[in-house]
């Protein structure tokens, strides 16, 4: 989480001086390939036929999503904002529960739900109160929570997956599955990019291949076949901490009193959702659920 508070500020900026497709390109590409490596290395991983529909759910629909989301939302959107939509995944965590069996809509997941609009409202009204409405704040806004939802995706889907093959074979194929999908983003222009990418730059793509999509990708996948989805799940509450005085200290983003009061409405209604009184996730110590 300390590693994920900071990664708003180097994707925001990789976002607006790189542009969101080259940014991806040069983030994930390299990640694709150590994986590739880890993975020849060690041996590979035997994945059961039955497994493969939620593997390519969880890389394309999960993590794919939520990378392509994300970094275009942040083209659009300060670090310190996205940061805070970045604790959302927990409630979305709790809706994706419902439908399975034992699970009910409760009232503290609709209450949280409610709290969290409310937040999110009112992170965007200095835009709807403004003389002119900047509508490409408006879609960075949804652009963070579509990628926030695709996470909840991963982590409920992903957890089974983990803990039958481990959590460094399950972080490794589904990066390199979701890193092909973004290949066909990569244009004539990506190679003028990287030509010319200052020292900076490169040290920001270093951060976010190595710490951010490497260690911090595995560091959670392997928390999340230890621990309960709802303990793991708590530990998201400091990255909206972290973004924020991260956006205010390295990118000079103004703090106002509607992103302060937001944002906490967010992580209210985050936590009401998540520490209700709800049924137990089905399978949360199951295996083979």
């Amino acid at each position: 989480m300390a590693i994920w508070g900071v990664t708003p500020v180097f994707m925001r900026s990789q976002s607006v001086g790189l542009g969101p497709a080259d940014s991806l390109m040069v983030r994930y590409t390299p990640v694709a390939l150590a994986w590739t490596i880890v993975l020849v290395t060690t041996g590979g991983c035997r994945v059961a036929r039955r497994d493969w529909p939620r593997l390519l759910i969880v890389s394309l629909v999960g993590l794919s999503s939520h990378a392509v989301a994300s970094v275009y939302g942040f083209a659009y959107v300060p670090a310190g904002i996205g940061g805070l939509i970045f604790a959302t995944p927990p409630l979305f965590i709790a809706l994706l529960a419902v439908p399975m069996p034992g699970e009910r809509l409760s009232l503290s997941i609709v209450l949280g739900l409610v709290l969290a609009i409310f937040g999110t409202i009112l992170l965007i009204c200095d835009n709807l109160t403004s003389t002119i409405l900047d509508k490409s704040y408006l879609w960075g806004i949804l652009l963070m929570l579509l990628a926030c939802f695709a996470w909840a995706i991963y982590s409920v889907t992903g957890k089974v997956i983990s803990e039958r093959y481990g959590p460094l074979p399950m972080t490794a194929m589904s990066t390199v599955i979701a890193t092909v999908p973004m290949l066909a983003l990569a244009s004539r222009h990506t190679i003028d990019t990287l030509h010319g990418m200052t020292l900076q730059q490169w040290l920001q793509v270093l951060f976010l291949s190595g710490c951010s999509t490497f260690i911090a990708m595995l560091a959670w996948t392997y928390a999340s076949a230890k621990l309960p989805a709802t303990k793991t799940a708590s530990s998201m509450y400091l990255i909206p901490v972290i973004a924020v005085l991260s956006g205010v200290l390295f990118l000079h983003e103004a703090l106002t009193w509607s992103t302060m009061f937001g944002g906490l409405c967010i992580v209210m209604g985050v936590a009401v959702a998540q520490f209700g009184p709800r049924p137990h996730f089905v399978g949360e110590n199951q295996a083979d659920a």
